[in-house]
């Protein structure tokens, strides 16, 4: 029937390609491979415009306004079993570019993990361009609905969901995902699942269609994903925990106006973190002026001009991805490098190949006094109060660690710290990781017991750059049932969080936490 015939072209036209890339010679269908660890047989690339969708990771356009191929991935390949005989495919379709791209350097410590670092980065920064696009200039801009824990789930968590977990499991499908997120409000709103599928679309055409996508933002609540059963016995057991967007109230409270939020990535093998990656997309870069506005991170007019003539969608002064391997480091890295080395023009591509990124190994305040005594000690605290802080129990230990005068009145009339910023979401551990802060404290309401998605990335960004992380009474943070039996909270004995560039300044707070407990 002529009804069909359009089916019937498709399928005819996605044949062909197959048939193409087989008989293709290697040095155009395949590369020279390095095996990445997870299933690899749904990963290859299909170079045309219709592929089945299922098998890509990015676009696979092949317009000229198509992505390049993926410069962190372009020298590494996945193998795929085909006719008895073992081929490797290319990660990413070359297609569009017939230049060779360098992969981006990473910091030397970051070998052993280089392909987990890859894919993660990836990941990450998929969200961070998604959620970029989608965030508003001010508080009106994007449809919100509550959820039972009062937080605002937005296009942009959905949406951020579902690219980072795609990526991360199209290469590690036997892994475990603990996400925050489920499709069931996008099942039951359809106007609302066609935001978040344009959201995905306008940063990666023809990535997923609709039924893609809820799988993709649901295998971060265990649907079709890795259970405990299914990860190998004797093999690590390996845990990928993801906010979408951490600090969605930043979120919403718009781009201009210095809303923060990130996404929060951690893999936790065996109850241990042992890679993280924060992508704070509106966060400041070191040393310019807007890390010293209030609130913390507020545009300029200026600003805000410039942004309108940008070629891209990250600036020279704004965006960051924080990264951490366990014993490696911690590392600060803007994203409009990234997207430059990523999605750059020939001339950026050209320009890759004679410079390497700057990676910016991160190390804490001094933690012993000698710099800066605990009574300068500048605190990073949520916005929301009510939450992190509903007994003001914050404020009277920031008196004990800064002195009697630490406190003054803020504009809404309220009591506040003076020598404090006010940030949402994680990215609060990537200020204090490059020494713009010293402490951290969340001491949320009794009985209230965190999300490893609100912890495991920021602890170990913080350990690596030199700092501590603990609970209430200075011990440190408990990982180690983390996906078993799928849990996602930590020990019900965490009572609350502590944060600090550690040696005396962590003193401080646990011996003047112990205090409070005694009043």
């Amino acid at each position: 029937p002529a009804s069909r015939m359009p089916l019937i072209a498709a399928t005819f036209r996605r044949v062909l390609i197959m048939a193409a890339l087989f008989l293709a010679p290697p040095s155009l269908a395949f590369g020279g491979g390095v095996r990445f660890r997870g299933v690899i047989t749904k990963n290859i690339l299909i170079a045309a415009s219709d592929s089945l969708p299922s098998y890509s990771i990015f676009s696979s356009s092949t317009s000229s306004s198509a992505l390049p191929p993926h410069p962190f991935i372009s020298s590494r390949t996945i193998s795929s079993i085909r006719g008895g005989g073992q081929r490797s495919f290319s990660l990413y379709n070359s297609a569009s570019s017939t230049n060779e791209l360098p992969s981006i350097s990473f910091p030397e410590s970051f070998e052993e993990r280089k392909e987990d670092v890859t894919v993660a980065l990836m990941s990450v920064f998929a969200a961070c361009r998604v959620t970029r696009h989608v965030q508003p200039t001010s508080s009106k801009g994007i449809k919100t609905i509550s959820k039972q824990d009062a937080s605002p789930v937005t296009v942009g968590d959905f949406a951020s969901q579902a690219l980072a977990l795609q990526i991360i499991h199209n290469q590690f499908p036997n892994d475990m995902f603990i996400a925050e997120e489920g499709s069931e409000a996008l099942q039951k709103d359809e106007e609302l699942l066609k935001k978040v599928l344009g959201a995905v679309n306008h940063v990666h055409e023809g990535l997923l269609d609709k039924h893609q996508l809820l799988s993709a933002i649901d295998y971060g609540q265990g649907v079709n994903g890795a259970d405990d059963n299914q990860q190998s016995t004797g093999s690590k057991r390996k845990v990928w925990c993801l906010d979408p967007i951490d600090g969605t109230k930043g979120f919403l409270r718009g781009r201009v106006e210095g809303g923060q939020y990130c996404i929060a990535l951690a893999l936790i093998e065996d109850g241990e973190p042992v890679l993280s990656i924060l992508g704070c997309p509106n966060l400041p870069l070191p040393s310019t002026p807007a890390t010293t506005t209030v609130p913390y991170g507020l545009w300029s007019e200026e600003e805000v001009k410039e942004s309108e003539l940008l070629p891209s969608m990250f600036s020279t002064t704004r965006g960051s991805l924080f990264v951490a391997v366990r014993g490696c480091g911690c590392y600060e890295i803007s994203l409009h490098e990234i997207e430059k080395y990523v999605l750059g023009s020939d001339t950026d591509r050209e320009e890759s190949k004679a410079a390497s990124p700057t990676w910016t190994r991160l190390h804490v305040t001094p933690n012993d006094g000698s710099s800066k005594p605990t009574s300068q000690a500048k605190f990073c605290l949520g916005v929301e109060r009510g939450f992190s802080d509903p007994n003001g129990t914050v404020l009277q230990i920031a008196q004990m660690v800064n002195g009697p005068d630490a406190l003054t009145t803020d504009s809404d009339g309220l009591q506040d710290i003076k020598n404090s910023l006010r940030m949402d979401g994680q990215g609060k551990y990537g200020l204090l990781a490059r020494g713009d802060a010293e402490c951290f404290l969340r001491l949320p309401k009794e009985g209230y017991v965190d999300w490893v998605w609100d912890v495991a990335a920021g602890n170990l960004i913080l350990e690596e750059a030199g700092g501590t992380m603990t609970d209430v009474h200075g011990q440190p943070i408990d990982f180690s049932e983390i996906g078993v039996g799928r849990r996602a909270k930590l020990p019900d004995h965490v009572k609350g969080i502590l944060g600090s560039c550690g040696g005396v300044f962590h003193e401080a707070l646990v011996d003047d936490h112990a205090k409070m407990e005694q009043i």
